[in-house]
């Protein structure tokens, strides 16, 4: 009676894991126009629920560059390029530029 038990016991806790694993599928096949000359393929997307990432309490700050500084950075990159010679060089250049107008995002 015990054996009996257990495995019923096992087999209904199989059939809850597999019903609570079942989701729904999104299936898209490929090609969809008929005359591809591609071979068809199938793109299976699943869906984990509670999966999802929680927004941060505090959004972050988003920072606008103004004209100017757009300006200055083109310029600062235009200079660095035409004076590289090469890919390190260039490299350099536009870490520098970079820098400088990270420098004037900072508050003052």
């Amino acid at each position: 009676m015990n054996v009996r038990m257990q495995a019923l016991a096992a087999l209904g806790f199989s059939v809850l894991s597999c019903a609570a694993l079942a989701q729904p599928v999104q299936q898209y096949d490929f090609p969809s126009t008929p005359g591809s000359a591609s071979p068809p393929s199938t793109l299976r997307i699943t869906e984990t629920p509670g999966a999802m990432a929680v927004p941060p309490a505090n959004p972050p700050v988003v920072v606008r560059d103004t004209p100017e500084s757009l300006d200055e950075y083109q310029r600062c990159r235009t200079v660095s390029d035409r004076a590289a010679v090469d890919s390190q060089q260039m490299r350099i250049g536009v870490a520098t530029c970079l820098k400088e107008l990270e420098a004037r995002r900072q508050p003052r």
